[in-house]
């Protein structure tokens, strides 16, 4: 085991909660702090794929997200119109009796892991967060927002998308950039003949379907939004409806149902690939805080997960501290850009249709195939 005995785990998001709960099975003196006082989960629902099956399954999660999520085996190609005009085999990564691929409620997902550092005993202190890192030797001290200070040999950031951790290690520079587009979710009754995830290609936006639950699936649409408008949460159920309008099919039943501005998510759609190294002394960031990638992948999660999994790993053996953080990053930085970038790059072609160097199933293909291999 490293001579890292004490871990300080800023930020109680999908990393953060694997990680720490991981951390206090392998009898490390880990805690987490985490800014939000109610703990509010954004987003609505997730897909987690092969490769973030697999990494669940490392740490144990995989049969409650069985129990909790919606399973299916491929992915639905539609037309406008809504006819499905292909199907895509997504890999078994699990095994020919394991799902391919599972959706499920983003507050339901929470809930796995928090339940995972609850009974694991982590220390969980809400409404706090870090003011300030001083290296001191063999460890750093870390100042808290709320006066306090402490001494740990390990400070992870997993503190999300605009990392306060990140910050005060790479400077404000360090973060995420808008790509133009903005992305909808949409939570509504499941049709029973949505039994995958159905995604439509050929019109003016790309909607698309996710089963989460027996009774429940979202609507999610990628828009192209160049001038990142501004918009009032009581227009958007109009405003998605009108976006929805152009396509048949079960997600013209579903747009009935988009009524309720609590029901919907909309935001813009950032990305970041934080240069390497992503640490500093004593400090490494990850998930978010070192990669934001946007959702035409699906994989945001997973590198997260991943992240959390592959360090827990290091931290298992006898590695001093510099060296394992160099082999986190040898493990993950070459896995992590190829996802961002590739993500970006699909943007980019929606942004410009018809553009004669677009290879949609290519990239997606080339993607899903470097996943595929373990981390």
């Amino acid at each position: 085991m490293s001579n890292v005995r004490r871990i300080l785990i800023v930020g109680g998001g999908v990393a953060g909660l694997t990680l720490g709960a991981g951390l206090r099975r392998a009898g490390v003196e880990a805690e987490i702090v985490e800014q939000s006082r109610d703990w509010a989960v954004l987003g609505l629902g997730i897909s987690l794929l092969g490769p973030t099956l697999r990494a669940l399954n490392r740490v144990g999660y995989l049969e409650a997200c069985l129990e909790k999520g919606y399973s299916y085996g491929d992915l639905a190609v539609c037309n406008p119109e809504g006819a499905v005009v292909g199907k895509i085999e997504v890999p078994r990564l699990l095994g020919s009796n394991r799902p391919a691929a599972v959706g499920i409620m983003r507050p339901a997902f929470h809930a796995i892991l928090l339940e995972g550092c609850r009974s694991a005993d982590v220390p969980i202190r809400l409404g706090l967060t870090i003011n300030a890192l001083h290296e001191r030797g063999e460890g750093v001290e870390v100042e808290f927002s709320d006066g306090s200070r402490a001494l740990y040999d390990l400070v992870v950031g997993a503190d999300g998308a605009y990392s306060k951790t990140r910050a005060l290690l790479f400077g404000e520079e360090a973060k995420p950039h808008f790509t133009g587009q903005a992305v909808w979710r949409a939570t509504v009754p499941r049709s029973p003949d949505v039994q995958t995830l159905h995604v439509y290609y050929g019109g003016t936006c790309q909607p698309g379907l996710n089963p989460v639950s027996e009774q429940e699936m979202y609507i999610f649409l990628v828009e192209n939004v160049p001038d990142n408008p501004r918009r009032a949460e009581r227009e958007l159920p109009s405003i998605l409806r009108d976006l929805l309008a152009p396509f048949g099919g079960p997600l013209a039943a579903a747009r009935e149902h988009v009524r309720d501005a609590s029901q919907i998510v909309y935001r813009p759609i950032d990305s970041l690939l934080l240069a390497a190294p992503w640490h500093k002394g004593h400090v490494l960031v990850i998930g978010d805080a070192a990669h934001v990638l946007t959702p035409h992948m699906a994989s945001g999660a997973c590198l997260a997960i991943e992240d959390a999994v592959v360090l827990l790993e290091l931290l298992k053996t006898e590695m001093p501290l510099d060296a394992l953080l160099a082999s986190f990053m040898t493990r993950r930085f070459e896995r992590c850009r190829l996802v961002v970038e590739n993500s970006e790059q699909i943007g980019r072609w929606e942004l410009r249709p018809g553009s004669p160097d677009a290879d949609l199933a290519g990239i997606n293909a080339r993607t899903m195939a470097a996943l595929a291999q373990s981390p």
